[in-house]
């Protein structure tokens, strides 16, 4: 449960490109492995080039589908996700901010690791919303924020007039997974490859759903 005080004081807004500079650190960390996979990158480079995209509007890791958690005004978390048509739009114009923020030697390796995701990864259905992540500042956890977030997030969807939430989440991001069934999702489909398991020590990719809408 989120404790009260803490409650009464959290706002949420539109991030904005300036907010990169802590926010970035932020959503990296949810998942470094899987940046660091898809642009074929060391940690701190990936960290680096999810930075400089970031400023860039239009595609799936921008500020413009950022939610910013402040708590008195200072940000202490974030989340970031889309109905499903938005997503979409979203992944073709990844593409090309790669092609401007990322060194021309990296582009062979990192079509090869996107095509290799892409074989993982699952589609996201015209009536679900996807969440790309969620995070919160480590001072800021165990205190029921994370929940609040996510029936935030939730509450977006169904604005949106989806009919589902899912995200996507590692083998070996086990406390993550647990949040999420605490919270009503359920593993719809597992899936990896050889080279997503070597070069990101991350086992594969839990595709997690939960319906926001009871069945007809």
């Amino acid at each position: 449960m989120l404790l009260q005080p803490l409650m009464s004081n959290i706002t949420l807004r539109r991030a904005i490109a300036e907010d990169g500079e802590w926010a970035v650190p932020l959503l990296f960390s949810i998942c470094p492995a899987l940046f660091s996979y898809i642009f074929a990158s060391s940690s701190e480079q990936a960290q680096t080039i999810l930075q400089r995209a970031f400023v860039y509007p239009h595609h799936a890791f921008s500020y413009e589908h950022t939610c910013i958690v402040e708590l008195q005004g200072q940000p202490i978390g974030l989340m970031i996700g889309y109905p499903a048509q938005t997503k979409r739009q979203a992944d073709e114009k990844v593409h090309g901010v790669m092609a401007r923020i990322t060194p021309l030697r990296k582009l062979p390796k990192i079509l090869i690791n996107v095509a290799d995701f892409n074989r993982i990864k699952q589609d996201v259905s015209a009536k679900n919303y996807y969440l790309l992540g969620l995070g919160i500042l480590p001072e800021f956890r165990n205190q029921g924020l994370g929940t609040y977030l996510l029936t935030q997030i939730e509450a977006q969807a169904q604005a949106a007039n989806c009919q589902a939430i899912c995200l996507d989440i590692t083998y070996v991001n086990i406390p993550g997974r647990k949040f999420f069934e605490r919270n009503g999702y359920c593993i719809a489909l597992s899936k990896t490859t050889n080279r997503f398991e070597q070069f990101t020590r991350s086992g594969g990719i839990h595709r997690m759903t939960k319906a926001l809408v009871e069945p007809v």
